[in-house]
């Protein structure tokens, strides 16, 4: 049996379909400053992201705690950030957790007319991933990388 899809939220703004990737990115880490490069986002990232956004993320996104777990950091090292004098993610905690949001952004994109649809897309197997799902493959830049081709494919009518 399968679990149940999350349906993800639209942007918090009344932003069209075809919003800028950077502008989806910052709603689902729930920045407070916008993105404006992808030098900014390397530079916000090296400087670890504030805790906050992973909470924001799973909100947004619909992730369970062993999906986020997996793909950013486990609980207790996310309380232990919390409770930090800085509350910051470490570079590899921020980077999977933008990794994440750009997976989502990019399928938010792609199935802008079925929004309904990305949570259970992510979620179900897929041939060209080796059978995995696509969330399960954004451990790594490389599996997250062969998502976002699968979504330009699916973009550009390559792919059913």
């Amino acid at each position: 049996m399968r679990p149940a899809a999350h349906v993800f939220t639209l942007p918090l703004h009344d932003d069209p379909p075809d919003a800028s990737l950077y502008s989806r990115l910052g709603e689902l880490l729930g920045l407070s400053t916008p993105l404006i490069s992808e030098a900014d986002l390397a530079a916000r990232i090296e400087e670890g992201l504030p805790v906050g956004v992973v909470k924001t993320l799973c909100t947004q996104a619909g992730l369970s705690d062993i999906e986020t777990s997996n793909l950013v950091a486990p609980r207790r090292t996310l309380k232990r950030r919390a409770q930090s004098a800085s509350k910051t993610l470490s570079s590899q905690e921020s980077d999977g957790a933008v990794r994440v949001a750009r997976i989502i952004a990019r399928a938010q994109q792609v199935f802008a007319g079925r929004p309904e649809y990305v949570s259970e897309w992510l979620r179900e197997k897929n041939p060209a991933l080796g059978g995995r799902a696509p969330l399960s493959t954004l451990v790594s830049e490389t599996g997250a990388r062969a998502v976002e081709e699968i979504l330009i494919g699916i973009e550009h009518g390559m792919f059913a």
